[in-house]
């Protein structure tokens, strides 16, 4: 969650890195400090994240307004897919992110995992930019 300096890495700071996308992103989790998506109350977020069986859903420039938002996350699961039918609940409750494009989980205010299909990797080289920029190992 730390940079190299000490800041707080930010859902917005990682988004920044992503290239521009026609994906569907969906919000499965969300604890943090901010305003929640579309103008929504922090409480109010929460409850429509853990209401809708496939999350909130939102367009790239939905969810890059809501990581503008957000000061910080302390759990997060965040996913991107290429087509709405691949959000799929079942699989998702089974922790089964296969068809993701991208898949960003914040956990406990202390680490990011950035989970990236092979597709997305190869046109966007988007692990290499995240080790260039916050200098990290890839496990």
């Amino acid at each position: 969650m730390h940079d190299t300096e000490g800041g707080i890495v930010g859902l917005d700071s990682l988004l920044s890195l992503v290239p521009d996308n026609n994906w569907v992103w969906s919000v499965l989790d969300f604890d943090g400090i901010g305003q929640g998506a579309a103008g929504l109350g922090y409480a109010e977020f929460r409850q429509k994240v853990g209401s809708l069986p496939q999350g909130y859903v939102m367009s790239w420039a939905q969810v890059r307004e809501f990581a503008a938002g957000i000061r910080q996350c302390f759990d997060l699961l965040l996913v991107a897919v290429r087509d709405h039918s691949l959000l799929d609940p079942e699989r998702f409750a089974a922790d089964d992110f296969a068809g993701c494009s991208l898949v960003l989980t914040a956990s406990d205010s202390t680490w990011w995992t950035v989970e990236i299909d092979a597709d997305t990797e190869r046109a966007s080289a988007l692990a290499a930019k995240l080790r260039a920029r916050y200098r990290v190992e890839t496990g």
